[in-house]
């Protein structure tokens, strides 16, 4: 099996322990990269769970499952919500089974005299530093070179709501035109993390809703369906209420 979904191959059905591909970095020349539900063991990568086997742009694979609970996975980039303060470190609603952890350093030009304060209930864009079985997941809002990158707290004048895991990683895919389609007719900044979570803002609230309804739509449709009905879904949900 080898369909093709909104620039993304779908190449199998998989169960946990299934040996989907060999590879061995010794004797490859292609680089490819392992996302959710993908392990590599002895030249072999192995499925994690069930679902789906799908590989996008740059040799990018992972499984697609319709899962409901986030499981934390390096270098990810999610949408948490702040808890509280634990001496120089915030604890941070990720989704997960457990809450993750920022320091108060891990912002640009964050130090020990100018710390980020944040309080209960605001949102933050960051990436997962660290995330496995034994520790708590950790997160940071710099890069290597400690700019932010668009990582930070996110301004209260958006406004977020969740999707499904799968829907998060379809429009996130950089071949998927589904969110460009939607910013020919209306001006809007997104932010979405893999966790399920998506900030939007638009400078109307009509718009807003507008926006949030044809990506929600997303779970019930399949993206082709979306994307060649896009418009008219935006003018139904744009269409003013008569008095």
């Amino acid at each position: 099996m080898a369909l093709k979904s909104g620039g993304l191959k779908i190449l199998q059905v998989v169960l946990p322990g299934d040996e989907v591909l060999q590879f061995s970095p010794n004797g490859n020349n292609e680089r490819i990269i392992l996302g959710p539900g993908l392990r590599w063991h002895e030249n072999n990568i192995c499925a994690t769970r069930s679902g789906l086997l799908k590989k996008a742009s740059k040799n990018f694979y992972y499984v697609d499952s319709h899962q409901k609970r986030y499981i934390p996975h390096e270098k990810e980039f999610v949408i948490g919500i702040i808890l509280r303060k634990k001496g120089d470190n915030y604890l941070i609603d990720i989704g997960g089974n457990e809450p993750g952890t920022i320091s108060c350093l891990a912002f640009e030009n964050s130090s020990k005299k100018s710390r980020k304060e944040m309080k209960p209930g605001d949102l933050i864009f960051g990436q997962l530093l660290v995330a496995n079985r034994d520790m708590e997941p950790e997160l940071v809002c710099i890069d290597v070179f400690n700019k932010t990158v668009s990582m930070e707290s996110l301004p209260d004048d958006g406004i977020m709501f969740t999707v499904p895991l799968h829907v998060a990683r379809m429009i996130v895919n950089p071949e998927n035109i589904y969110l460009m389609s939607i910013a020919k007719k209306i001006n809007y900044t997104v932010i979405v993390g893999f966790n399920g979570r998506v900030w939007l803002k638009t400078e109307k609230q009509r718009d807003m809703v507008a926006i949030m309804n044809c990506i929600m739509m997303l779970e019930f449709m399949s993206l082709e369906e979306a994307e060649k009905n896009v418009f008219r879904l935006l003018d139904s949900f744009l269409v003013p209420v008569q008095h």
